[in-house]
């Protein structure tokens, strides 16, 4: 199987993903389990917090996709 160099994997999530909706839902599974931690929730993540977070360094006119 080809590997898609890592630079056309996130031009693929950029222009045919939406980060918003997908942070939206993780967000709602760790809160539908709340008290576990997310090793134990599947597919649980945090990973939106991460993203979040560095969106706030981001062009504007980027940052809108993810926050």
């Amino acid at each position: 199987m080809a590997q898609i160099p890592n630079i056309a994997t996130f031009d693929i999530l950029m222009n045919h993903g939406n980060p918003k909706l997908a942070s939206r839902y993780a967000r709602r599974i760790i809160e539908e389990h709340q008290g576990l931690v997310p090793a134990d929730i599947a597919p649980g993540t945090k990973v939106y917090e991460l993203v979040e977070e560095l969106a706030k360094y981001l062009p504007e006119n980027v940052k809108a996709k993810f926050v």
